[in-house]
């Protein structure tokens, strides 16, 4: 994403938000790769603290975050065929004006190093990330 780009979706366009608001995060994971079960909830995990550190440290994003962890934190876990739509999620997703995180293996068991296992959307709107991720199945 350029820098111009950048500045119009943080400036120009941000995420509209109200207190009776659903919010929820997103968290998909490839299915194209192996991994084990603890691999997968790790790589999920990942994702979601990266999810929650860069809502936190961003002051326009405070409402939707206080009102996520007062929501109980939704999150959901869904499956997504390979890297392309992955990173396509992402792009869209970052477009849309939604925190995101990519998860890159670091490659010390399972997956080799800078294998992109899991990406992280929200917390966010309901219906927005909704929006992008309804045609993807459960994990």
């Amino acid at each position: 994403m350029s820098l111009m780009n950048y500045v119009k979706r943080v400036f120009i366009y941000p995420i509209k938000y109200s207190k009776s608001e659903h919010y929820k995060m997103v968290l998909v994971v490839r299915s194209d790769i192996t991994m084990g079960k603890g691999k997968t909830a790790a790589q999920c995990a990942h994702a979601a603290v990266e999810c929650c550190r860069q809502i936190s440290a961003n002051e326009k994003y405070q409402q939707i975050y206080e009102s996520w962890l007062f929501q109980g934190q939704p999150k959901i876990v869904l499956q997504i065929s390979d890297k392309e739509k992955l990173m396509s999620l992402a792009s869209n997703a970052r477009k849309a004006g939604l925190i995101i995180s990519i998860i890159k293996d670091a490659g010390k068991t399972q997956l080799k190093s800078g294998t992109i296992s899991t990406l992280g959307i929200g917390p966010g709107p309901k219906h927005l990330i909704d929006d992008l991720t309804s045609q993807l199945k459960l994990l």
